[in-house]
């Protein structure tokens, strides 16, 4: 069932995504595979999509805090096996969590925010699957 996941999992990058011009840290679309290792990443892209994040025994950390979205919603697609996941993300951000977890968890750590200084109109849907691993998401 992973194994399938892993091969018919959307993708969501443009054709021209693995050109050398797209690995400074203003990428609009993160494109993360983590193999017994991690890594750290200040995401501060004007026009962030979103991507996919994959661990297997790793993990990593994004800092979405001076990044901005020009559409209305971006996505992330995660599959951690064994490892975990972090994302800052703004706290005007409306964040969505659709991920499947066995053996492990997701959680939301932000802070409460009051919902009128939320921006619905910014949303951040994160999705995908966590086998005995984590994730979690921050606001600062």
């Amino acid at each position: 069932i992973i194994g399938a996941y892993i091969l018919l999992r959307k993708r969501h990058e443009p054709e021209d995504f693995f050109n050398e011009n797209n690995t400074s840290s203003d990428e609009s679309l993160i494109d993360d595979l983590n193999i017994f290792g991690g890594n750290k990443r200040v995401i501060t892209s004007s026009d962030f999509i979103g991507g996919k994040v994959t661990s297997f025994f790793g993990g990593s950390e994004f800092d979405l805090l001076s990044a901005e979205m020009r559409n209305k919603k971006a996505v992330i697609d995660i599959l951690t096996i064994f490892g975990g996941s972090k994302f800052v993300v703004p706290a005007d951000w409306n964040v969505q969590v659709d991920v499947i977890s066995v053996f492990g968890g997701f959680t939301d750590k932000r802070n409460n925010i009051i919902s009128n200084q939320n921006n619905k109109d910014k949303t951040l849907i994160i999705k995908g699957l966590v086998v005995f691993g984590g994730g979690e998401i921050r606001n600062m």
